[in-house]
């Protein structure tokens, strides 16, 4: 008894117990990271569902691409290229400039670019001095103020004390013209353009630096108003270095002394990698002793926002009190979300690198470079050439040349002026020395702009017309090629002026415009340049990308939150478990849809969430957990439904048709323990003298016959769809319209008596002519439909599908007034109405009897007595129910000498059919013995 307990509890139980291992094993393996990768693949791909995120206008990619590599050659380049840069990004009106360039080591000395013109100078000037002192020598010996001896000291004291000397200085000041200090001009440059962050590698890379400067680029590059009570951002760090893998450690390096000392701050440029190589989150701040360095494009921002207050908390990053990014004279608070690790994930754009922001050449600055320096050479040209009027006076384009010559020196000793004043920063952030001037700048600008401007002047003013004038005037005065040559290097080299002026006009007003405001991003993203990653969008997207997105996540304040996989793997393991509660012994098809609605949901909720909230929920762990929750529950089912299946089979295959087993089999629920009141019609069958029949054979012989006859009957019934209640004896109880519902129950029933009673014949007449049986069996039936109880009656040990009710009480009556009537199939109205309906009407052949009182019942009901199907009877037959029906017209209304007659005469067409007889019969003893003042042809029955 226990272990049949403990076997159904189990039975019972092994869905949730599934689902609990299921549940179980999921949680292992998410713990594990087995679902990470995966989890890493789904979340690209509902980055691309999320609506993309704005790109912020003010981003600028400065790029060293592959045309920067071809006009100054291969990476690294001298840093005077981007010192230049760095000088037009400030005329240009760049807000802010961030080097995605590590500046860890100082550059070699390079060529300084007005070499030849500095020594020249240089030459030219000791040349006159030295052609001065010979020339005082000479003048001395010819005149005879010095004796020879004398002579000799002169010359060798004047070498000693005055030539060698000039050599000297002029050896020096060659080494000087020839080299320039590149990083010093880089650093100047830096300063000069004011807003410029390098980077500071916090790993350590064992360099060496003098305790001051670290101390000073802490305090430069850290932030000190970051609260943070319980270590997150240092625990995050650490969790950074072992993630990554490797042996490095945290350390700091930033870039030279020199370098940091002019920029306004720097930010490490350290990434996050995904274990499957992927770009998809960054450390914002990084602990370092009492404060925190900030990432590459974090740290400007911070700059930028200035709050008031950095708070880290669980699972976000809060700056308080800071300046709106859209608005900087309003303050706001800005939550940044971060994962379990305390890293943003970085909102991407959905683009290829060339499509996202906007990019600009540093190759541009140098056409700028060389188009300026092509103007300056051309007016130097149009200053070396001399021409005068008639008058002997010099032309007025000579003076305006002059005039903007010397304002482009002018502007130039400026230039060297400011660049002299870029010293530094102190500790606290002020220029050393004061450092530029913010109306220094406007002049210094505004002195170019004017130049330019006054260039333009020149080329659209009256000069050259007067030149060509005065040439003209002065045609008989030269030689034919002399005049035509001349003219013509006055139209090319005006013409070449015009067009250098009009490409720097052209090229700078359109970098102004992409300049202006713009917070730019220096890096490499050369096709040659090995430092890029892969994102969630982009195999080999170049790494400078990362700081734009970052900044352009954070500024737009467009984030992507994400929940840890456990909160999304609990919800959905409730919603599995509640599920096969809730579907526990339902039936398949809820179970099948609360089974694919848990695997719905937890693959759309978190894509929902993500396309429309921007919450990231990983989605691997609640798929698996649902997905092979349902189908182990659904082959758990299966397997224990094929074992009910056969046990169903078996049981209910010997007496319920086919076509009901398979539906029991489907839907098992229908033999569920209780009954449901449903309109079915029952069949009762009983042989006629079977007691005088079993006392011809032996018992063994009974049975064997007993089980051949009703066995053959049996399968009429099943035929039909039928279902067998039970055998009693010689007996059959059977329903049909249970378990499985049939279009018309009583249709079926009455098909399945007329197959039966056709089945008896043949049975009959086999079993007679080889002697199996000493007589025939002959067999009477009771259909009766209406309202019964139809279920599994006893308990959940040992039930018996079966019948119960008034509706079935009649049936079995029915089949027992066959005895008084000498019929064999009688149906109630209830049934004929139905059968005799639809697409059915008039197929079968029935007469119309008495209403009768049954045992047990007040209600009379109306006898009809089933002949067959209309279109396998003879004619006689068919004859007969005719006049039969005319004899019972006559009856009801007492007529009972014409109707005594017609059921004779009945009875001679079909002698076999007795109850026509039953009728003449009755109407004889009515003739003879009178009727009662209140008959009413109602037949009171006395026996079952």
């Amino acid at each position: 008894m226990r272990n049949k307990f403990s076997t159904n509890l189990l039975k019972k139980s092994a869905d949730k117990i599934a689902v609990f291992l299921v549940i179980l094993l999921c949680a292992g393996a998410g713990f594990l990271g087995f679902f990470q990768k995966f989890d890493y693949r789904l979340y690209d791909f509902m980055l691309s569902l999320k609506k993309e995120p704005k790109s912020r206008q003010e981003i600028l990619f400065v790029e060293i691409d592959n045309k920067s590599l071809e006009d100054f050659g291969p990476w690294p380049w001298s840093r005077d290229i981007l010192a230049n840069a760095l000088l037009r990004m400030k005329e240009l009106g760049a807000k802010t400039a961030v080097f995605d360039i590590e500046y860890l080591s100082p550059s070699r000395l390079g060529i300084n670019p007005q070499a030849s013109v500095e020594i020249g100078n240089a030459i030219d000037s000791q040349k006159k001095d030295v052609s001065d002192f010979i020339s005082q020598v000479a003048e001395a010996a010819v005149s005879g103020m010095y004796e020879k001896n004398d002579l000799i000291n002169l010359v060798s004291d004047t070498i000693k004390d005055s030539v060698n000397p000039e050599f000297d200085s002029l050896k020096e000041s060659v080494l000087k013209s020839s080299f320039q200090d590149n990083d010093e001009l880089f650093a100047k440059a830096i300063q000069f353009f004011g807003d410029t962050w390098l980077t500071v590698n916090l790993l350590d890379l064992d360099l060496k630096y003098s305790p001051e400067y670290l101390e000073y680029a802490r305090k430069k590059c850290l932030y000190f108003n970051v609260q943070d009570k319980n270590q997150r951002i240092l625990k995050g760090n650490q969790y950074y270095l072992i993630d990554q893998g490797g042996d490095n450690k945290l350390g700091f390096s930033p870039a030279i002394e020199q370098f940091m000392k002019s920029a306004k701050g720097a930010g490490f440029t350290n990434v996050v990698l995904d274990s499957d190589g992927t770009r998809r989150r960054v450390e914002l701040l990084s602990r370092q002793n009492e404060g925190y360095a900030g990432q590459l494009a974090f740290a400007p921002i911070l700059k930028k926002l200035d709050p008031k207050e950095i708070i880290r908390e669980p699972f976000s990053l809060k700056l308080i009190d800071a300046k709106n990014p859209d608005n900087e004279a309003e303050r706001i608070n800005i939550t940044i979300p971060l994962d379990i690790h305390g890293r943003m994930l970085v909102n991407w754009l959905n683009k290829e690198f060339v499509e996202s922001f906007r990019h600009e050449s540093v190759v541009f600055f140098h056409q700028l470079d060389e188009a300026e320096s092509s103007i300056v050479s051309l007016l130097e040209v149009f200053d070396g050439f001399d021409l005068w009027d008639a008058q002997g006076k010099p032309l007025a384009y000579k003076e305006e040349v002059s005039g903007l010559l010397n304002d482009y020196n002018s502007i130039k000793q400026y230039k060297s002026f400011l660049l002299q004043k870029c010293r530094g920063f102190a500790e606290d952030g002020s220029a050393i020395d004061g450092g530029i001037l913010p109306e220094e700048y406007t002049d210094y600008f505004a002195a170019r702009q004017n130049f330019f401007e006054r260039v333009r002047n020149f080329i659209d003013g009256f000069y050259f017309e007067e030149i060509n004038s005065r040439l003209d005037e002065m045609k008989n005065e030269l030689d034919e090629q002399n005049y035509i040559e001349t003219k013509d290097n006055i139209k090319s080299f005006y013409e070449a002026l015009k067009h250098e002026d009009e490409l720097y006009l052209g090229t700078f007003n359109q970098k102004k415009k992409a300049y202006e405001g713009s917070f730019c991003i220096v890096g490499n993203t050369a096709s040659s340049t090995t430092d890029l990653g892969t994102t969630p969008f982009n195999r080999a997207y170049p790494n400078v990308g990362t700081h734009a997105n970052v900044y352009n996540t954070i500024m737009n304040q467009n984030f992507v939150r994400e929940i840890h996989w456990l909160l999304g793997f609990a919800i959905a393991s409730l919603l599995a478990f509640l599920s096969v509660i809730y579907t526990g012994g339902k039936k398949v098809w809820v179970q099948n849809m609360f089974g694919i609605f848990t695997v719905i949901v937890s693959v759309g909720l978190p894509f929902g969430l993500m396309r429309f909230f921007g919450l990231y929920v990983p989605v691997v762990a609640p798929v698996v957990v649902t997905g092979f929750s349902y189908l182990l529950v659904v082959v758990l089912h299966f397997v224990m439904a094929e074992k009910d299946k056969v046990v169903l089979r078996n049981a209910f295959s010997t007496y319920l048709a086919p076509a009901v087993v398979e539906e029991i089999v489907k839907d098992p629920s229908k033999l569920k323990l209780g009954g449901d009141e449903k309109r079915i019609t029952a069949l009762f069958s009983d042989i006629k003298s079977f007691s005088a029949f079993s006392e011809l054979v032996t018992p063994t012989k009974l049975v064997s016959i007993l089980n051949e006859y009703l066995g053959s009957m049996s399968d009429r019934i099943l035929a039909e769809q039928g279902t067998i209640d039970k055998y009693i004896g010689d007996s059959i109880v059977s329903f049909f319209g249970a378990p499985i519902d049939l279009k018309n129950p009583a249709w079926s029933a009455c098909v399945s008596a007329i197959r039966m009673k056709q089945e008896e014949l043949l049975f009959n007449t086999r079993a007679l002519a080889d002697g199996t049986i000493p007589m025939a069996l002959e067999t009477r039936i009771g259909i009766n439909s209406g309202e019964m109880v139809v279920g599994n009656m006893g308990t959940s040990a040992k039930m018996n599908y079966t019948i119960m009710g008034d509706a079935v009480n009649l049936a079995s009556r029915l089949e027992g007034v066959n005895k008084a009537y000498k019929s064999w199939i009688l149906c109630s109205d209830a049934t004929w109405n139905e059968a005799n309906s639809g697409e059915n009407f008039d197929k079968i052949l029935a007469r119309k009897l008495d209403r009768v009182r049954v045992v047990g019942r007040a209600e009379p009901v109306q006898l009809w007595n089933i002949l067959g199907f209309r279109e396998e009877l003879p004619e006689n037959v068919l004859e007969a129910a005719e006049i039969f029906k005319s004899a019972m017209e006559l009856y009801l209304k007492k007529d009972f000498v014409k109707a005594g007659k017609l059921f004779i005469k009945a009875n001679k067409l079909v002698p076999e059919d007795e109850t026509p007889l039953v009728y003449a019969q009755r109407c004889k003893e009515y003739l003879e013995n009178g009727l009662s003042e209140n008959w009413d042809g109602i037949v009171n029955m006395t026996s079952k």
